[in-house]
This record gives structure tokens, sequence and C-alpha cells, in this order.
């Protein structure tokens, strides 16, 4: 590989940061053309309709009150996968009436998880009678208002198979495998036992080991270890500083996180609907029940003294929240006697999921910007989702506005209110495979948001294509958070755009490979709790903690709208492929410092495909800047038009490349460079051949190499052909 320079890089290879120097200076020429731009009038548009003017709209219609409006709504009652028909009509109305015509509910069956009956207790049998030691809740204390006809849901996991079993217990940290090895290396073994974990979700120490996890693999590795139930709860350790245990009142009092709150949430996955003969199914083996922090701690608390202290084990293990109330944090085995009842009786059934569809036709009819949000949640959903449906509204009401001053705009604008994410994405699945041939050849980029404003920490994971688009979004909307006057967000937040999924972009990014982004603000160090997937997230926390002044919903709103328009309206797609290129540089440099002193495959053809592509890229990108200048300097004449159709044929096959299958649109994890992972884990990209080389499978590795070389040489040929497109991907 060549001895590296003191900066950690090989001989004979750019660095990433040379590369974005040599890409920057490339792309002076696209700065300077849009401030023309800025200033254009679209001519398919009515000519006294202009860019600038647009933007003004999308930056200052959307407002707080309107948003404080829409999600009372969204946040009264039930509204779980399957329990959303009501809503989709009333938000159908409500965008009706902001100016859009083209709109429509589509229905689908689908599978659906169903709770019957459900108890965890802890029992004592060594006793004859009274055996139950303690009955755990599965319910919050205090339960917000709903309908009559409606009532929320007990807390409990999606696609949890049926289960009753007892037996003894062990605390078993996050539940991950490194945690039952370090168990393992100290005599305690799970097999046949029930395991207690913590839920990894913004956990800040996991995030700084980048060792985080969904909790469908916490499921997994506590089946590979052995073990016959879970139960998961979130600890307080990572809620610093607003904790009962630092005297803060919990919600909805204060900002700290209710004893009784229990986090719902999916640890499977249904890949079809009932009408698709293929059936697949991603779900766990051993029953699991996700339960309170207050009822963990009673189950803890007997555990006491026996087995080896969470302090003599590894740094990961440190920091449980739960002191106060007398957990020490040993991991047992529970006495002999002390056992768990765990019972989950659910099904799987039949339902229908509605989705919300409205159109604004543009000029160009095969190139599509999509925005979307779900509104399907587990309790109220101020937070999750219901500030991004918020938001959404006011995008919807801003684009609207703009429709009856006469804009039209130049590419197809879709806006999408989904159902059933929280169980799998099964809306925008069965959509996206009912129109699979229309939507993989038409939509341009994705744009998600799942929580416009819970907390104050803007985050932001996209497909690089988007990475310019974005900042120059979040440069125009000023930041609710300033700390000097006039502050965008992009002044405050810095500009970090990670790599990574949420909501139904898992669907468009990490199966359908279409260039993707989800952001919004959430919750940071410092911020009151976000009460997640429970039945806290109400419009009074919103009120009183979330977004009080709900300005941060409108922030995203305004981003949104003018990342849309930023898509939309531009002659050449706002996409740039050599940001693609120094992102796979970065990655693979990272991946070949883990080969490092081992006897396996290189990474040599990986980097050498790379640096052609980023040659390619450059000159990709520069033509499509060169292109943009002149279409905006003079009318459009057919030959110009013919060269910008293959640029942004180009720009939309791109990412469809680095598709694992094309047959395999609506399956999990399909993207060979982007990872479908959440916004708080670090990934670098290439995420199968990370854990090739992890595993340290030199057969694995070099298969999974030399798919990558042909990807990538096939997405440079994409470049550098005279024609090109989708079609010529899936040929």
């Amino acid at each position: 590989m060549g001895r590296p320079d003191e900066h950690g890089h090989h001989e004979g290879r750019k660095s990433p940061r040379r590369w974005l120097a040599t890409g920057m200076k490339a792309f002076l020429s696209v700065a300077t053309v849009f401030m023309i731009y800025r200033q254009w009038s679209n001519p398919i548009s009515k000519l006294e309709f202009s860019y600038a003017e647009l933007q003004d709209l999308l930056l200052n219609v959307p407002c707080p009150h309107k948003a404080r409006e829409w999600s009372s709504y969204y946040t009264w009652g039930s509204h779980f996968p399957g329990e959303g028909f009501d809503q989709a009509r009333w938000t159908k109305t409500r965008w009706s009436e902001f100016g859009l015509q083209d709109i429509e509910i589509t229905q689908h069956s689908v599978y659906l998880p169903r709770l019957k009956d459900q108890r965890v207790a802890l029992l004592n049998l060594n006793q004859t009678h009274n055996q139950v030691v303690h009955e755990v809740s599965l319910m919050e204390d205090t339960a917000p208002p709903s309908s009559a006809e409606r009532p929320f849901i007990p807390a409990f996991f999606a696609w949890s198979p049926k289960g009753n079993v007892t037996a003894e217990y062990v605390y078993a940290n996050f539940g991950l495998d490194q945690d039952y090895e370090e168990l393992l290396q100290r005599g305690i073994s799970v097999k046949g036992k029930i395991v207690i974990i913590k839920l990894t979700f913004n956990s800040p120490l996991l995030e700084r080991l980048n060792a985080t996890a969904s909790r469908f693999n916490q499921i997994l590795s506590a089946t590979k270890a052995g073990a016959i139930g879970v139960l998961a709860y979130t600890d307080t350790q990572g809620d610093e500083p607003y904790t009962e245990a630092n005297g803060y009142l919990p919600l909805p009092d204060g900002p700290a996180r209710p004893p009784s709150m229990i986090q719902r949430g999916t640890i499977g996955l249904i890949e079809s609907s009932p009408n698709d003969a293929d059936f697949r199914a991603h779900l766990p083996q051993i029953p699991a029940v996700p339960i309170s922090y207050a009822d963990a701690a009673q189950l803890l608390q007997a555990l006491n003294n026996r087995g080896p202290n969470a302090s003599e084990l590894s740094e990961r293990w440190w920091g449980g929240g739960l002191g106060y109330r007398g957990v020490q944090y040993n991991v047992g085995p529970s006495a002999p006697g002390m056992v768990i009842n765990l019972h989950c009786d659910s099904e799987i059934e039949v339902g229908q999921v509605h989705n919300v569809l409205g159109t604004v036709e543009g000029s160009i009819k095969d190139e599509i910007i999509l925005l979307g949000n779900h509104r399907d949640t587990w309790g109220p959903g101020a937070g999750d989702s219901h500030s991004g449906s918020s938001a959404l509204n006011e995008v919807v009401r801003a684009l609207g506005t703009a429709l009856q001053q006469g804009w039209k705009p130049l590419r197809t604008i879709v806006i999408a209110s989904w159902e059933g994410e929280e169980v799998g994405r099964v809306g925008s699945r069965s959509w996206f495979q009912d129109n699979m041939q229309k939507a993989n050849t038409t939509i341009a980029a994705y744009l998600n948001v799942v929580e416009a404003a819970a907390g104050q920490n803007f985050h932001v994971q996209a497909s690089p294509l988007l990475s310019r688009a974005i900042l120059a979004a979040s440069d125009r909307v000023l930041s609710p958070n300033q700390t000097m006057s006039g502050q965008t967000v992009l002044d405050v937040w810095g500009g970090d755009v990670r790599f990574g999924t949420a909501g139904d972009s898992i669907l468009f990014q990490g199966c359908a490979c279409l260039p993707s982004s989800d952001f919004g603000f959430l919750a940071g160090p410092g911020d009151p709790v976000f009460p997640y997937h429970s039945l806290y997230d109400t419009l009074e926390y919103m009120d009183k903690f979330g977004d009080p002044t709900w300005e941060y919903h409108t922030a995203t709103a305004k981003m949104w709208g003018s990342l849309a328009a930023h898509l939309s309206e531009t002659p050449v797609l706002a996409f740039n492929v050599t940001d693609y290129a120094i992102a796979m540089k970065k990655a693979a440099n990272y991946l070949e410092s883990l080969l490092s002193g081992h006897d396996t495959p290189t990474l040599n053809s990986l980097q050498e495909a790379i640096d052609t592509l980023f040659e390619a890229a450059i000159v990709h990108d520069s033509k499509g800047a060169s292109l943009l200048a002149e279409t905006l300097a003079r009318p459009t004449p057919p030959k110009l038009q013919t060269e910008l159709q293959t640029v942004n044929r180009k720009y939309m096959a791109f990412e469809r490349v680095f598709c694992r299958d094309i047959d395999r649109l609506t399956r999990d994890s399909n993207h060979l460079f982007v990872p479908s992972t959440p916004y708080y884990v670090h990934k670098s990209g290439f995420p199968t051949l990370e854990k090739a080389i992890q595993e340290m499978n030199s057969s694995f590795i070099q298969i999974e190499r030399d798919l990558l070389v042909e990807r990538i040489g096939r997405a440079t040929e994409l470049l550098r052909e005279d024609g090109g497109g989708i079609d010529r991907v899936q040929s």
C-alpha cells in the first residue's frame, strides 16, 4: 500500500483533503452561475415569478401558530399503523385548501402486528404463596387524553413472537455481542435465561464508542447468546443533567424522563405485502417486551450483590443512572427460584394503511422531487413524527401560495404522507412496489423528515450527491437558537452531513438506492428529555419543553421547502458526483487502515477505481456547471436541451449503480456504499465490506471488493459515455 506520510495518507494517492481542494476549484464557477440564477426568472414559469421570489415565499409563509394547529390535530387519539384513514382524509382536505389540486389517497393491504395480551412479573418460586414479587406495568402512569373510539395501545414491540417463558435472568448491559462475550469471559452464560438490556436510542456513550445497534440486532444478539426472552428499558444515564437524581421533575411537570415512560418500537420487518407471493420476513425468534426504568429498577435491585458489578467490566458497562433507585448494576444471574415470567401473545393480521400523495406537476414530468413524512406513531407523536407532519403541512401551504400566484415548477414535486413506517415502512414500501417502474426511473431525490422539532440539535443524514444542496438550503434559514444575530442553521450546525437513513428514507436510500436525505432538530446534550415512542410525546411536552415557540418546526419547514425548490428549479440537477467520489475515498482510506498489518486481500484495486471515478466526476460536474451557465445566459436551443437531459439522466442514474440487486428494491440494506444507520452513528461507507474486514474473512473481503470495483467502474463509464441514464443502468 506504500508508506503513509505524516498525515496517514499513502504515497501515490491523493488525500481526501487534497481531492476536496481540487474539487472546489472545479466548482467555483458553479457558485458564480448560481448567483446569476438567484435573480433569474424561470422561462417555463410566468416571467414575473422568479426563483428568488419563490424562495422568499418558502422562507416566509411557514409560521409557528399554524404548525401548532396541525400538531394539535395529529396528536389526538391513537393512530397506530392501520388506524390512519381519518387522518389521511383530513390531510387531503387541508392540502386541497392550501391550493394543491392533484391529491389522492392510496390504500394498501399489508401485514400488521397486533398485541392480544402480555405480562411481565418477578416471581419468587421459593414461596408457597404470594409468589409475585413485582408485577410490571406495561402502560405509562398518565395516559394522555384520547378519543373514546381509539385509546392508545399498551407498550409492546412490533413483530415480537408469541412466547410464555419463566426463567432466571441476567443484566446484559446494552445486549450487544461484545456484552455477551464479556459475560462469558466472567463465566456467566445467558443460555436458557431472560436478559434485561438497555435500549440504544441516542445513547451518548454508544455514540462516542461508535457501538450502537438497532433493536432488531439487540434481540438477534440475545438469541445468538442463547437467551429465551428479552426485557428492554431506557436507562437515564444519557439524560444529564435533566434527571430525577439531580432533582428535576419528570414530564409533564419537568424536563426529566418519567419513571413510567416506555420506549416502544419495532424489532422485525416484513418486506412484502399480503398480495406478494415472494414473502420475506425478518422476525425475532424469542419474545421481547419493553418496560419502564421504574420497573427495570425493581428487577435489577434483585440482582444486587449477585455476580460481577458493571464497574468491574469494560467502559461500555459504566454509567448506569439508576443508582439513586437502589440499583447496583450487578449482572447476576438471579438467585435460584427468583425468576421472571415473560408472556407475550401477539399475532400478525392483514390490515389497511393509507398514504396521501399530492402532485404539483412541473414542465419536466420525468424528474420528480419527492418529499415525505409518516403519520403513524406509537403514541401521540408530537415529536416523532408529527413535528414532521406539521412541518410538511407548512411546506405544502407555502407551495400552494406560490401556485396561487402563478408559479409552476420546472420539475414535478410530489408530497407524501405515509402510514406504516413504525412497523417497517409498510406504507411507503407498498406504494413503491405498486409504482416501482415509474418511481425508480423518475424520482430524482427523496427528502424525508421524521422529527422536525424535538430539541435544538440539528442533524442531517444524506447521500453525498445532495450535500451541497443541503448546505445551500441550511444557509438560507435563520437558526432558532442564534448565539449572534443573523446566524443561519448552517452557521450554528456547522455543516456535518453524515451518512445514514431514517424513517421512510431507509426504503428510498437504503433499498431503492435513490438519493435521499433526512434532517430535523433533535435533543442533544443539555436539552430536556425527548420522550421518544412513548405516551409522553404529547402536545403538552412540545409546548413546555420540545419547542415552546414552535420556531424549530418552522425552521425545518423553511429548509425543507427551500431544498425542494433548489432541486426542482435548477435546469441542471443540483447534484455533485465529485462529493460522492470524495466520500468514497475517505471510506476506502478508513477501511484500508483497518487492514494494516493483516495478511488479507488489499484494497488497491478499489482505491484505483475510486481515483478514476473522481477524475470522471470532476469532468461531469464541470460539464453540468457549464451547461447551467449557458442555459441561463440565453434561450435553450434543441441541442442544448438534449445535452441538459443527458447530464441530468446521468445524475439520476448514478446512485442506482450501487444497488446490490436491482430486483430487490424494496428489501433492506441493498446499497453497496451508503449504510442504513441512524444519524447518531458514525459510518464511513461500504458497510458490507467493512463487516467483512471486521471479521477478517479474506474470501468475503475479496468478493465484496471486486463487486465494488465493478460497480464503481460502471459508474465511471456512465459519466464518461455520450448517452446513458437510468435505462442504461437497468439493462
